[in-house]
């Protein structure tokens, strides 16, 4: 186990590293012949190409992002963390102004052990090379709207429906470190671009990965819990290059965003946070301690993904649409059976998907891996029925125990003491899982149906 300090340059052109007793200092290389690295040159050009005009103070935003996004999935966590879990992990970073940054130092640490599980510090210091440098720039744009998150799963599909049949001209950010997840963004766009080709739906992506084993002795670690911090960053960043856009939207069903553990033993370390209530309301908390009057928001908080797809305003476009997107945790597992890469059919995020197809539609034109519940019941104690496990264990209890969801939605993190919010919570909680466990037994007792004919 080694702890890390990786320390963001503009000076150097290649990456460095040294060692000492206990700590392996890497310096990152932030650029190549004057050129941003890992992404962000082509993403500057692109934005640029359209009239967006970031500051350079959210350019600290989109580095800072950067470098935690970089450390999180090039220092793996079963080597240098504790208990193969808790990494320590120190970033240094030029940013335009220190004492404003420095007093974000907490919340910013707050915000990262409560995403990734790890202990974060979060070292500011000057940077001279400027963003804009000597770059002659336009107006800034007032061409679109609205600007929303879209990550090519089925709540960014639906989301931007609804925007697209409301006729708002919208600014989609897409994230992407692997072709699978650019591919549904960009197959989804071009049924969009048909549908609806005289409303604004610009998509401008950040494809960001770096080479494996990147960082000297770090290793690789294929985790995606970082990715909303690096996604959401990426947003705000674009968003005040804009002139009449103060939002930013998060689309994801409320069941997902609470993410509450489905088992007791299903604690932080095992529950993804990259929605969930306290951690948006940090990323508004910092926004406003640094003088940006933006908001970011998640306009399907109290909505399951069944109630999503089916108020969706129109619905025949999604259908023809959800085949594109994607909602897998982990599409890799196909190899395994020597297929492409696909939706499993078994991970928590396709089981609540294939509920909430059924919710909306009946059926699904999404093509797993595996879509027998009753065979995923038979196998609950291997990978294939786990999950499925686990959301019956939760079912159970809050079927027998009553108004348990009330206490239950208070263990994925903090929430507002308002009580007329948390009963909404609660209740987003209860509907979402009576939706998957209505598309359960519907399905086991239709495959008992027809293998008893």
């Amino acid at each position: 186990m080694s702890k890390y300090y990786l320390k963001a340059d503009y000076d150097i052109t290649s990456l460095k590293f040294h060692k000492t007793e206990d700590t392996i200092v890497v310096d990152i290389p932030m650029l190549s012949n004057n050129k941003l690295n890992y992404g962000l040159e082509h993403v500057k050009t692109t934005l640029y190409s359209h009239n967006i005009f970031p500051s350079e103070l959210v350019f600290d935003i989109i580095t800072l992002a950067t470098m935690v996004y970089l450390a999180d999935t090039r220092i793996e966590r079963t080597i240098h963390g504790q208990d193969s879990w808790t990494r320590e992990i120190n970033l240094q970073l030029p940013v335009s102004n220190v004492n404003l940054w420095n007093k974000q130092v907490k919340t910013i640490k707050r915000m990262l052990k409560f995403l990734t599980g790890d202990l974060w510090n979060i070292k500011f210091v000057k940077r001279d090379w400027k963003f804009k440098s000597n770059e002659k720039t336009k107006e800034k744009t007032t061409l679109y709207n609205r600007a929303s998150l879209f990550s090519g799963g089925m709540d960014s599909l639906i989301s931007t429906i609804n925007l697209m049949e409301q006729k708002e001209n919208t600014l989609l950010f897409g994230h992407a470190g692997e072709g699978l997840t650019k591919n549904a963004q960009t197959n989804i766009i071009s049924v969009l671009d048909e549908q609806y080709p005289e409303i604004e739906h610009t998509l401008i992506n950040l494809w960001m990965n770096f080479p494996d084993n990147y960082i000297p002795e770090g290793g690789n670690d294929s985790n995606t819990r970082s990715r909303s911090f690096l996604f959401i960053g990426f947003g705000i960043f674009s968003i005040t290059g804009i002139k009449n856009i103060k939002e930013l939207m998060v689309p994801e069903n409320g069941l997902i965003a609470l993410n509450v553990p489905l088992e007791m033993t299903r604690v932080g370390s095992f529950s993804t946070r990259t929605t969930h209530p306290f951690y948006l309301n940090q990323w508004n908390y910092l926004l406003k301690n640094l003088g940006l009057d933006l908001l970011i928001y998640n306009p399907y908080w109290n909505k399951t993904k069944g109630e999503m797809a089916s108020e969706c305003l129109n619905k025949d476009v999604l259908f023809k649409t959800m085949g594109l997107s994607f909602s897998c945790s982990s599409p890799g597992k196909a190899r395994w059976r020597g297929l492409s890469p696909q939706h499993c059919g078994y991970c928590v995020p396709c089981l609540i998907r294939r509920a909430a197809m059924y919710k909306a539609f009946g059926k699904d034109n999404t093509i797993y891996m595996e879509t027998s519940i009753h065979h995923m019941q038979s196998n609950s104690a291997s990978g294939i029925g786990i999950q499925l496990r686990s959301f019956q264990y939760a079912i159970k209890r809050i079927k027998k125990l009553h108004n348990i969801e009330k206490i239950s939605i208070h263990k994925s993190g903090p929430l507002p003491q308002n009580e007329n919010y948390l009963s909404e919570l609660a209740s987003i909680y209860k509907r979402g899982l009576l939706e998957v466990d209505t598309f359960i037994q519907d399905n086991l007792n239709n495959e008992e149906y027809h293998h008893d004919l």
